[in-house]
């Protein structure tokens, strides 16, 4: 999700009798590259900004910059001042005339399935720079979080949001299964942030698999995990259990029939921003009761 701005540069006529004033030509501000590698040049630090994800929204607004966000996506819904911003995009892309409208400086997308040639379409369209973050581990969080501080000009700010996130543990013998969806059943492994935060944790994710993918019933019965991972918008770890012991495939796994099953805040670690530390020490938290 993204939009540009067109910088009008004024039109310095000269008088008859006075020579014409030589200008010096604008120049970009070194910036860091977006996560596709793509660069992102400003004459100027951008103060309108355009969030197309409700990772990035509460990013800027834990960076004490919420004051220039303008517009945002539907989804963006914390902190509560961002439910008052206009809406101009929704999880498939930007609403062009919309975005123009408000006329941003920047737009910001994060997601790990952008490519290169949609942001390309988006930045054409809205004439304004668009960046894209895909973090898929702990470290391309905080660096998404790094990238960000330094687009809006306030790089000393991201220090404190990173410090916040768990040391790495070592890997200890605690299995964890980690469920993204229940009918069907669907997981998370490597080569995403949530698998990585498992991993940054210490616990060993009984799904070997990459990305986001269905992962079979009799998998994960054989796999037995120590614990079970669910999100849920209202946390109730008795209303979670009973929810999974009504499964029939579900209610035999050791866990499920032990208690041992782990409910987080969905909003916590479903979304890379600042509050994924608080679902990581959350669920740390959880398995140490």
């Amino acid at each position: 999700m993204a939009r540009r701005v067109f910088l009008l540069l004024g039109l310095v006529l000269a008088g008859c009798a006075a020579p014409p004033t030589q200008q010096k030509p604008a120049t970009s501000l070194a910036l860091p590259k977006d996560d596709l590698g793509r660069e992102i040049k400003f004459s100027a630090v951008p103060k309108r900004i355009i969030s197309l994800a409700p990772g990035v929204t509460e990013t800027i607004f834990a960076l004490g910059e919420g004051h220039k966000i303008v517009a945002r996506d539907q989804s963006a819904d914390y902190p509560p001042a961002a439910k008052e911003l206009p809406v101009v995009a929704d999880f498939n892309g930007p609403f062009f005339e919309k975005v123009v409208a408000v006329r941003p400086d920047l737009l910001i997308q994060q997601g790990e399935t952008y490519d290169a040639a949609r942001i390309e379409l988006w930045q054409r369209k809205c004439a304004v720079p668009v960046a894209l973050l895909q973090p898929k581990s702990i470290i391309e969080v905080q660096s998404g979080i790094e990238k960000i501080a330094k687009w809006l000009g306030v790089p000393e700010k991201a220090a404190a949001l990173n410090k916040t996130f768990p040391q790495p543990v070592k890997t200890s013998k605690i299995t964890v299964f980690f469920e993204v969806g229940r009918q069907p059943l669907w997981t998370t492994g490597s080569d995403t942030f949530i698998g990585d935060a498992l991993k940054h944790l210490g616990y060993r994710n009984v799904a070997n698999i990459k990305g986001y993918k269905q992962f079979s019933l009799e998998s994960l019965a054989k796999a037995n995990p120590d614990f079970y991972i669910v999100t849920s918008a209202k946390p109730d770890i008795k209303q979670s259990l009973r929810e999974l012991r009504a499964v029939p495939a579900l209610r035999d796994l050791k866990c499920i029939r032990q208690g041992n099953v782990v409910v987080v805040p969905a909003d916590w670690i479903l979304r890379p921003g600042p509050r994924l530390a608080k679902g990581m020490r959350e669920i740390e938290k959880q398995i140490n009761r």
